[in-house]
């Protein structure tokens, strides 16, 4: 109970009273039944609703759903605690409801509010003073209240079961509470009330069983509406957000549709009636003053989004507040509980436990829950960087490289599970015991790796490694677009290294991004560069990596004679180094270049060792890989049985992997065995089924290319109408994609078919059919 220094003396005026009037710390009621003199309504108890809550109607519902009456003495008693960030509108949705369960009748008993400033400074309500305030709020005098905390609770508790008898149901609202001990003496004991707090934690102990309602920022449309409305309430005839609906939207964005910030927006935008929407919308755009132009007011108490947050950092714990900072440092858009551990030196255990500690104070939340990764609110975010400035240059450059390291070696890690890289750097880090523990962790992390690569280094050898393995891991995953822009990020990376092998390393890396966009002309001449930057040099005689990629390079722009003699060094250089994975590796791309020179005895030699040499590492995606290549050789060395066997073979290794964009070339491959067969009706399938798997994926540009393989099969059966359409949707395909020689040829194939049907099938040189390697 407050001493005799912290009482509040009251002086009324203007107005005849009768009886005793109590003040406790910003206490109102109402009640139904009055212990002496006139009381007022129950709705004049409350606060004021000064604005009806935009885009809550769910959370509305729900929280009255809680609210609302229950069957006499039916379970325990209902206490509902809504949480979230501080100003995600909490209070407003809290005093909304209240009214309207008033108004509907809820709570004859009448309504008590208590404000607990729980996160204010040194004003803090301890829940023996808000206990006290309560029971003189009841009308108990001063002289009557108990000394103790355990008899105010059970007079507190006494007092609303005599209004449960007899008045009726009682709601208590404690608003902005910081602890479950504020509001555990607050719980009353008949089922029929009600207590309802707000708070920025998640309140919620064994003393303090409540129903927590979280509650997240508005949606990009509520947000808008919500300042459009503050600018009408102003100014009725305000019409910026109507003119201006382009600058509101990047207005609740750069908000992070945070009401309170958004709010701030309003009444900046309300003390300047002149001002475009869009010249704020610019000035909000910087995120380096964002959180300075969201301030509102300079005497009394100024609104801030900074000041709230402030209020928050300041009660956590050392160590907490050191992983709030540090995780900031991630540079994308969530982080995983595996990464704030390296960056914080703490073990996994410990720093989920400082993790959720900053989830409970809502600076976080682990999105999904169990999931392991957390995500801060954008200005949260901008508010725990500026924080990062307290901990130095050193320590925040020591930091950033734990963080780096982890991020290299879980990628090296997982790396090693992509398709052709068994036996590469980082396979002895077991932290991924099989390929989809490494996919999934490629996927939950692709947009930091990408982050990261857009950031300042002088780690290139490892930021090279790092951007060659994702854009290895996207073009699997069939993201042509990401897969371009993570290979453009890292050839740029290596050329700031100035080395030839980085270079060459990200060149082949671009080239295939280039390829899969159906880029070819641009991928052939990246290549072609790298090409003439390795050759002549000395010092690439022992380095296989290298040789291979200026082979491949020499291969790709058209100079077969010279890729092979480059190839045949890598792969002598593998037989003496023991590799047998890259000489399986390397036997698939020499044979498929001895292939262009119409050396297919020699190229079947080879692919025949790979598929033994394949066999014998146990990995089934290279082991399909050894399988298409063995299959087109023997194909075009006149073995089609065989061929075909082969092909099959690899169209089900690389099935049984899900590995479809492999089944959708492997698949046109036979469909063209086929068509040399003279089974129209098969090679008509085997594109029905490339096709599915095209629109399974999403990728156009090979859906494109399959259809053309398609419309070959419909014609030489017969049906021409058909073929016709499949021509006509691919040229649409390549014109969507800005392909325009490829639209010329299809154009000319399709013109063609319409004038002479059947004579205009080409059963050669489709796109999409070529040696795959």
């Amino acid at each position: 109970m407050a001493n005799g220094a912290d009482r509040v003396r009251n002086e009324i005026s203007g107005s005849d009273i009768h009886g005793n009037v109590f003040q406790g710390e910003h206490v109102h009621v109402s009640l139904g039944q009055p212990g002496r003199g006139p009381a007022p309504t129950a709705l004049a108890s409350l606060p004021p609703l000064l604005v009806d809550p935009v885009g809550r109607a769910d959370a509305s519902e729900a929280l009255l759903g809680l609210l609302a009456p229950a069957a006499a003495g039916a379970g325990p008693v209902v206490v509902s605690a809504v949480a979230g960030l501080a100003g995600v509108g909490k209070s407003t949705l809290a005093l909304a409801a209240a009214h309207e369960a008033v108004r509907r009748g809820w709570f004859p008993g009448g309504v008590l509010y208590v404000e607990l400033h729980g996160y204010r400074p040194g004003a803090a309500v301890s829940g023996d003073q808000a206990l006290g305030a309560l029971l003189r709020a009841l009308g108990v005098r001063e002289d009557d209240v108990p000394p103790t905390a355990e008899e105010q609770a059970g007079l507190y508790r006494s007092e609303l079961a005599r209004l449960a008898a007899g008045a009726g149901a009682v709601l208590v609202l404690a608003d902005d509470a910081s602890a479950a001990e504020q509001v555990a003496p607050l719980v009353p004991a008949d089922s029929c009330h009600r207590l309802l707090v707000t708070s920025r934690d998640n309140l919620h102990s064994p003393a303090f069983p409540a129903r927590l309602l979280p509650l997240g920022v508005l949606g990009a449309a509520e947000a808008g509406e919500l300042v459009a409305r503050a600018l009408r309430r102003a100014r009725k005839e305000d019409r910026r957000s109507e003119d201006e609906p382009k600058a509101l939207a990047a207005i609740a964005e750069h908000c992070g549709y945070l009401p309170l910030a958004l709010q701030i927006a309003a009444a900046l935008l309300a003390d300047d009636p002149g001002t475009p929407l869009v010249e704020l919308a610019k000035e909000l755009a910087d995120t380096g003053c964002r959180l300075d132009a969201l301030r509102h007011g300079n005497g009394g108490m100024p609104l801030a989004v900074a000041g709230a947050f402030e209020l928050l950092y300041r009660r956590l714990g050392a160590d907490a507040a050191r992983v709030l900072r540090l995780s900031a440092l991630n540079p994308g858009p969530d982080v995983s509980t595996e990464a704030v551990a390296a960056v914080a030196e703490l073990g996994r255990t410990t720093a989920r436990r400082h993790l959720a500690a900053l989830a409970r104070a809502n600076l976080l939340a682990e999105q999904p829950v169990g999931s392991g990764r957390w995500r801060a609110h954008d200005l949260v975010r901008l508010y725990t960087r500026r924080l990062l400035e307290q901990d130095g240059e050193e320590e925040r450059t020591a930091a950033w490289g734990r963080l780096w390291r982890y991020y290299l070696d879980a990628v090296r890690a997982a790396g090693a599970h992509l398709p052709g890289q068994t036996g590469g750097p980082g396979s002895a880090d077991n932290r991924f015991p099989d390929q989809a523990a490494a996919f999934a962790w490629f996927d939950s992390e692709r947009a930091n790796l990408t982050a990261v690569l857009g950031l300042p280094t002088t780690e290139h050898r490892a930021a090279v490694k790092l951007g060659v393995l994702l854009t290895g891991f996207l073009s699997y995953r069939n993201r042509p677009d990401e897969t371009l822009d993570v290979a453009r990020r890292t050839l740029r990376v290596a050329q700031a290294a100035d080395e030839p092998r980085l270079v060459a390393a990200a060149s082949l890396g671009l080239s295939l991004a280039l390829h899969i966009v159906g880029r070819s002309a641009a991928a052939t001449e990246t290549l072609y560069r790298a090409s003439e930057l390795l050759r002549d040099r000395d010092d690439l005689k022992p380095d296989i990596g290298v040789l291979r990629q200026h082979g491949m390079g020499l291969i790709h722009t058209g100079r077969f004679e010279e890729g092979v003699e480059v190839l045949t060094r890598a792969l002598t250089a593998c037989r003496e180094q023991d590799d047998r994975h890259l000489e399986a590796d390397t036997s698939v791309i020499l044979g498929s270049a001895l292939n262009f020179l119409g050396r297919h005895d020699d190229a079947l030699a080879l692919h025949t060792s790979a598929v033994a040499l394949w066999a014998k590492v146990a990995d089934p995606h290279l082991e399909a890989e050894a399988d298409s290549a063995l299959g087109s050789t023997l194909l075009k060395a006149g073995r089609h049985a065989e061929g075909l066997t082969a092909l099959l073979r690899a169209h089900r290794r690389y099935h049984a992997l899900g590995d479809r964009h492999s089944e959708i070339l492997v698949l046109s491959e036979i469909a063209l065995a086929l068509l040399g067969a003279g089974r129209y009706w098969a090679a008509l399938e085997a594109w029905q089924e490339a096709r599915s798997a095209c629109r399974d994926l999403g990728s156009r540009f090979e859906e494109a290319n399959v259809l053309q393989g398609l419309s070959i099969a419909l014609e030489l059966l017969g049906r021409t109408g058909e073929a016709a359409d499949a021509l006509t949707r691919a040229l649409k395909l390549y014109k969507a994609l800005g392909l325009d020689e490829e639209a010329d040829t299809v154009r000319k194939r399709l013109g063609k078919l319409r004038r002479s049907p059947r004579s205009a099938a080409p059963t050669s040189g489709l796109p999409g059919t070529s040696a795959r390697r």
